[in-house]
């Protein structure tokens, strides 16, 4: 069965979605183990890794917007600048903030930062995402 959807997934997305321009989130994540350099072999020091850092920046912005898709839509990243700028130790509170900037057609701008109960950038940085129609683009690509 095609959806609607299926049928518009290469043109804007459909008008019934309820992105707005500086909407902002914020996410409280405790550091685990998991997400330190150490664990993820990415450095020799027990800290927040990196490359963590920038999946809670990512599932951030996801949870920002995906309940304001219509049904049959989802977001894909498409590009992703950030700078570390802090330590985060195992057991630490850090928040995770993401804003929508803009939006260009189906591509949606974010900055996103990551701060310390004190205030203090772990990291900033800006995130692009992709509306794509889940079912099209997890068929096209073999999914």
């Amino acid at each position: 069965m095609t959806t609607d959807c299926d049928k518009k997934h290469k043109q804007a997305p459909p008008s019934n979605y309820h992105l707005s321009v500086g909407s902002q989130t914020d996410q409280a994540i405790i550091v685990k183990k998991e997400d330190l350099a150490t664990h993820l072999k990415t450095g020799k020091v027990p800290f927040i890794s990196t490359a963590a850092m920038i999946v809670y920046m990512e599932q951030c912005c996801v949870a920002l917007i995906d309940p304001n898709l219509p049904v049959g839509y989802d977001t894909v990243s498409t590009e992703m600048n950030v700078r570390h700028l802090h330590t985060a130790q195992m057991g630490e509170e850090i928040i995770c903030r993401a804003h929508l900037k803009f939006m260009e057609g189906k591509k949606l701008f974010f900055d996103v930062a990551m701060v310390n109960k004190q205030g203090v950038s772990i990291g900033l940085g800006a995130h692009e995402r992709y509306i794509v129609c889940h079912k099209t683009f997890v068929d096209e690509h073999g999914g």
